[in-house]
């Protein structure tokens, strides 16, 4: 599957403040670099307790969202979100964390597991579907597996944060394609580099 009908693009990360600059809040950073590029910004939805932006492009009308529920519970405020809007899971997009990817590498894919990523956890478990659009950005990992925890909370170097923003953008400038959902164009262009 290559072609997306996008209806949705959900950026995961934990509301409070102290953690907005960590390596867990990536999906946050593309949802709020995203929206400014259009010039806007999100609006705060108490029903979905989400942040929520709404572009109508030349196509259909495409949501911008952040559930500020902690990424371990994410799936809650989406499930409500898609139930009451009638959005299938493959018109999805999840932009979050992946240390897996090297710093500033980006991925998109469509369907798999959650890599253990306790976000994609949770939409999995309350959607009951794992068939959605994933933009994994990369954050490394750490030498010590035991610290992986304090890692994806800890803040990123000025030089890796550089990178993953250069990477968001540049990837936001080719935003036609990624509103349109031409996401073989943009694998192509970003999934080998």
């Amino acid at each position: 599957m290559t072609q997306c009908n996008l209806k949705l693009i959900v950026g995961l990360g934990n509301p409070d403040n102290h953690l907005l600059n960590t390596r867990h809040n990536v999906g946050f950073w593309f949802a709020d670099q995203l929206v400014a590029s259009l010039g806007k910004d999100f609006e705060f939805t108490k029903k979905f307790d989400s942040e929520i932006f709404e572009i109508d492009s030349d196509v259909n009308k495409i949501i911008i969202m952040k559930p500020l529920t902690y990424i371990n519970d994410s799936g809650n405020p989406l499930f409500k979100y898609i139930k009451n809007k009638n959005i299938s899971p493959d018109n999805i997009l999840i932009a979050y964390d992946d240390l897996d990817l090297q710093i500033g590498q980006i991925r998109i894919k469509f369907s798999g597991g959650s890599g253990g990523h306790n976000g994609l956890n949770s939409i999995i478990e309350k959607i009951g579907s794992r068939d959605f659009w994933r933009l994994r950005v990369g954050i490394g990992k750490p030498q010590d597996r035991e610290q992986t925890v304090s890692y994806v909370l800890g803040k990123p170097s000025k030089e890796d944060r550089e990178k993953i923003d250069t990477s968001i953008l540049k990837l936001i400038s080719e935003k036609n394609d990624l509103l349109s959902g031409n996401f073989s164009k943009l694998m192509n262009q970003n999934n080998g580099k």
